[in-house]
């Protein structure tokens, strides 16, 4: 429904933070002046096009890790995460800014991105990872040569998840990713590692979190749906008769064709939804009481060094929740939906031999029906009624991998079989 983008929005008055102080707490107040819900969006990121010395995003107070409040708070600093998650979001937004009659913003916006997406491929690399920002001063954080946050889990998952990167380094940096960040023992995936303690120049307050606590190295779920989300869309080989000099390319459910899992892929993806999920890491005999915390809400951090690792930190984290919502449907069923299409590029673990989706949007009941019919079989074997797994309908129809559908045009009710190989 486009007309959201003229719903009319008054903005919010705060005073300026005031000169030499790095926050501000107080009740901002709603201004008489309002907006539309695009004007909105496209001022926000019209405010972030600047750039310090390195040609990347600055970071402020705070991006997404509001703990590293020291990375730039005198103006310089950059942000690597940042400009990728930048590079997505003009990427997605300048197409709705044309359509809306300006074409000079939306090129300011693209111009912006060139810049960035140099940046990410210049100093923004590290040589096996991606740092994770620059300090006022210049130096890298995130980088090979720190003692203390060496890798940084978002930097190398929005690679991926924002299609800016060439294939190749998207393939280095997960590569490094689960090497360094994921502890197979203890079934976590850490933000970043080592964690912070003495570090100079100080990234902010996260260094007075303890070791292996909420941002300062634990298992931070937003970030952990994050790689979740990235492994599904790289896949084992991230691509499919792509060379690594071909560039970028964007993943799946961004408009482009999927580059498709095996299983290996879906195993990764798999642990890492267990490292996630409070369901199956409460059930588990040791795990769950070391955890702790509800088995049926998501925690937004989990601990991850001695002698608390897997003890859940701060439950009821509802953005978390909704992260994870959209990894199980969309990264793992595969669901790929929009206002009128929709399509599946499935990451089931490989001990499914079938699962099940019923989605109902606008007065329709669609029920899809993700089945494996073995390594040799051919899947449009699911046409033939005999051949149909257990529970469906004889008038079931066969829907392919990736084949897109107009649900808008379906019955009221109506059934899909995917049929799908082992290796799917």
């Amino acid at each position: 429904d486009a007309s959201l983008w003229d719903e009319a929005v008054p903005f919010l008055y705060s005073p300026p933070i005031p000169a030499g102080a790095e926050d501000l707490y107080a009740t901002p107040a709603v201004s008489t002046q309002a907006a539309s819900v695009y004007e909105h969006a496209a001022r926000a990121i019209d405010h972030s096009l600047r750039v310090g010395a390195h040609g990347l995003p600055l970071m402020g107070t705070g991006d997404w890790n509001d703990g590293m409040n020291r990375v730039g708070h005198a103006g310089r600093g950059e942000s690597v995460w940042l400009g990728w998650f930048l590079c997505r979001i003009v990427d997605d937004f300048g197409p709705i800014a044309r359509e809306r009659g300006e074409p000079e913003r939306a090129a300011r916006w693209d111009a912006a991105a060139v810049g960035w997406r140099a940046a990410l491929e210049g100093p923004g690399w590290d040589g096996e990872w991606y740092a994770r920002a620059f300090f006022d001063d210049g130096s890298a954080l995130g980088a090979a040569g720190n003692a203390e946050a060496r890798i940084d889990l978002i930097a190398q998952a929005w690679s991926v998840l924002s299609g800016a990167a060439p294939i190749e380094r998207q393939r280095q940096s997960m590569a490094a990713a689960e090497a360094h960040l994921i502890d197979s023992e203890h079934g976590l995936i850490r933000l970043l590692y080592p964690p912070l303690a003495r570090a100079e120049p100080s990234a902010g307050y996260i260094q007075a979190y303890p070791p292996g606590v909420r941002e300062n190295g634990g298992q931070y779920s937003h970030a952990g749906v994050w790689m979740l989300m990235a492994q599904a869309a790289l896949g084992d080989e991230g691509t499919s008769g792509q060379d690594a000099d071909d560039g970028p390319q964007r993943p799946p459910g961004t408009g482009l064709a999927s580059s498709g899992t095996s299983g290996i892929a879906a195993e990764r993806v798999w642990r890492s939804f267990m490292a996630l999920s409070p369901a199956h890491r409460s059930r588990d005999p040791e795990r769950g009481a070391v955890y702790g915390l509800e088995p049926y809400v998501m925690a937004g951090d989990v601990c991850t060094a001695a002698p608390h690792e897997g003890r859940g930190g701060w439950s009821w984290y509802t953005g978390a929740a909704a992260w994870m919502h959209r990894a199980a449907i969309e990264s793992i069923f595969g669901l790929r939906l929009d206002a009128r299409t929709l399509s599946f590029e499935p990451c089931l673990p490989p001990h499914w031999a079938q699962a099940e989706l019923t989605l109902k949007r606008n007065g329709r009941t669609l029920r899809f029906i993700l089945w494996r019919i073995g390594a040799t079989e051919d899947a449009n074997v699911a046409t033939q009624a005999s051949a149909r797994p257990a529970g469906s309908p004889s008038d079931a129809i066969c829907l392919r991998r990736g084949e897109r559908l107009n649900w808008t045009q379906l019955p009221v009710e109506t059934c899909f079989v995917i049929a799908l190989a082992l290796n799917d």
